[in-house]
């Protein structure tokens, strides 16, 4: 039986059931976004990710792990001096980079757009026992890793003035 009063007191009822529909459409609203605030952030919309801690993030670092907020790639191929000890290009580390360093230790490398010191591998401005010591570390791996897309262990290294594969 329908019930036809008109004297109002089903009113109450009604606006119980209103107040709740509007609250679970509002709960649920809620979910949705902070399903999708999560998901942006998952996918780096929100926060880029800075591994190393080194003020630039991981998709633009040219050397990853490694702290290296001046970004000095003297080479041009997107791997970081920190992360690049294969001086020949040949993407490897091997004998022909040692010896490559060894015939430079003691020498002066200061950084300018017209010099390469590719070869200062810890960019002290100077080749010695420390650009040595990293060659030997990383014999036989590749450079890197590093987040720029645009890194290549096979690029021609330029003279510096942002001619390079990965400048």
């Amino acid at each position: 039986m329908r019930n036809d009063r008109t004297d109002g007191s089903d009113l109450g009822v009604r606006r119980v059931t209103d107040l709740r529909a509007r609250m679970i459409v509002v709960l649920l609203s809620a979910c949705a976004l902070s399903v999708g605030f999560a998901l942006a952030s998952g996918a780096g919309l929100f926060h880029e990710e800075d591994a190393d801690s080194d003020g630039i993030v991981d998709d633009g670092d040219n050397c990853l792990g490694l702290a290296n907020p001046i970004q000095r790639d003297d080479d041009e191929d997107g791997y970081g001096n920190l992360c690049d000890t294969d001086i020949n290009q040949d993407c490897n580390t091997g004998a022909g980079d040692l010896a490559t360093v060894f015939g430079e230790f003691g020498t002066a490398s200061p950084w300018s757009p017209k010099n390469l010191g590719a070869h200062d591998v810890n960019e002290d401005n100077g080749v010695g026992a420390a650009d040595l010591t990293s060659v030997f570390g990383k014999f036989g791996n590749p450079p890197g890793p590093s987040g720029r897309s645009c890194a290549d262990c096979t690029a021609t290294p330029t003279s510096g003035q942002g001619l390079g594969v990965c400048p």
